[in-house]
């Protein structure tokens, strides 16, 4: 595991935002915090553990089991594009999803608990990885041949803008906004407010949002406030930033048969 180059992406965004970091010191910004941050990367070394072994196994085990593909992707600058394109349509379906389906939620949540917005949000992710919208799509490609390239171009790409667009050192992109998810759009995403939170649902292009109506501009004053009123205090066991989602989601489902059961 420690050989693959996922492992070593996220060394290099760790990098990046170790500079943030000293960017928004000199700034007088204060983004960072100690507890926050090492809870962050807690769940990112759990995170990537389950990945790059039983998510990993699994997706090997999908794509073997599938030696026939639906779809070959021809060869070609023009299809790899609008591969990219559908990618990241379908990454926009998956992540509107993870915020409506409640057991999808209950892994994204743990993404939406930060109430830091900086670099490092990026890569605060739940453990339960194959309840996730990224495993929605990972599957679907098993179902595709050809997209290889497509998918690595797509990871370095993704993986860049989104740790760029969590961050709060950068106000508005010009042109950029237009087209792309940036810092101001994705603010929004993260926003405290629930009612709020539910749009900008972009990963790369935000041009599916303003298409069919989720999008929702920051506006002049820039979003200062982010997590979720029910996640775990920063000083709360790791295990419960993983699980708070879960545990809430079993409890209500509990409740509910109770319920149920009595009438």
């Amino acid at each position: 595991m420690r050989n693959n180059p996922i492992v070593y992406v996220y060394w290099s965004l760790l990098a990046l935002a170790y500079l943030e970091f000293l960017l928004a010191k000199r700034r007088g910004l204060n983004v960072y915090s100690r507890s926050h941050t090492l809870t962050t990367i807690g769940l990112t070394i759990g995170h990537l553990f389950v990945s790059l072994t039983v998510i990993e196994a699994l997706l090997r085990y999908i794509d073997s089991s599938i030696p026939n593909k639906l779809f070959t992707l021809p060869p070609g600058l023009i299809w790899g594009f609008c591969a990219f394109l559908v990618l990241d349509f379908l990454r926009y379906i998956a992540h509107i999803l993870s915020h409506k389906l409640s057991f999808l939620w209950a892994e994204h949540a743990v993404h939406h608990a930060a109430v830091e917005f900086n670099f490092t949000t990026h890569l605060r992710t739940g453990w339960i990885v194959f309840m996730s919208n990224g495993m929605l799509i990972a599957v679907l490609c098993c179902f595709v041949g050809g997209l290889y390239t497509v998918l690595i171009t797509y990871f370095f790409i993704q993986t860049f803008l989104q740790m760029i667009a969590h961050s709060q050192l950068i106000h508005k992109l010009g042109f950029l906004e237009s087209f792309l998810v940036t810092p101001s759009h994705h603010r929004v995403h993260h926003a405290l407010d629930r009612a709020v939170h539910d749009h900008n649902y972009g990963t790369v292009f935000i041009i599916w949002d303003k298409l069919l109506g989720t999008f929702k501009p920051e506006g002049a004053t820039q979003t200062t406030e982010f997590g979720l009123a029910y996640a775990p205090d920063v000083e709360a066991p790791l295990w419960k930033h993983a699980f708070f989602a879960w545990i809430d989601l079993i409890k209500t489902y509990a409740n509910k048969v109770l319920n149920a059961s009595r009438i």
